[in-house]
């Protein structure tokens, strides 16, 4: 695991443990948005009752804010990132996702936004080097 905080970071990270009371691994700022993993078992608290600290903390950041659950279990933590995975595949060139082709740009974001911090998340969390979705 090699993740590199930077000051605004570290102060995302706390912030937003002081408003959910969640445990938080990693962070990625993009532009109009936040991305936290939390803990395992954590993300229920992070979001709250009816997604009620999670808008909280969107009005306090005065940003959108996806919060994905971590798992030591890469094919699970893959499954977090990507929920619409039909099937995730490891190798050692990398990790190959399976979906349907209409979640395909749903997953990928708007110029590639999505995908692009799902792999920031699994190099700095697991050591993946490729991310291919099919």
């Amino acid at each position: 695991m090699k993740v590199t905080l930077d000051a605004r970071n570290i102060q995302s990270i706390s912030l937003f443990q002081n408003l959910t009371n969640s445990s938080v691994l990693d962070c990625l700022e993009e532009s109009d948005m936040i991305f936290f993993v939390v803990s395992e078992g954590q993300y229920g608290l992070a979001v709250g009752k009816n997604g009620s600290k999670i808008k909280n903390a969107e009005r306090v950041f005065k940003k959108t804010i996806k919060v994905f659950e971590y798992s030591p279990d890469l094919n699970r933590f893959v499954s977090n990132l990507i929920p619409e995975a039909l099937e995730v595949n490891l190798s050692e060139k990398g990790v190959q996702v399976k979906i349907k082709p209409n979640d395909k740009p749903k997953v990928i974001g708007k110029g590639g936004k999505n995908i692009r911090i799902v792999t920031k998340f699994l190099q700095r969390l697991f050591d993946v080097e490729n991310l291919k979705i099919k």
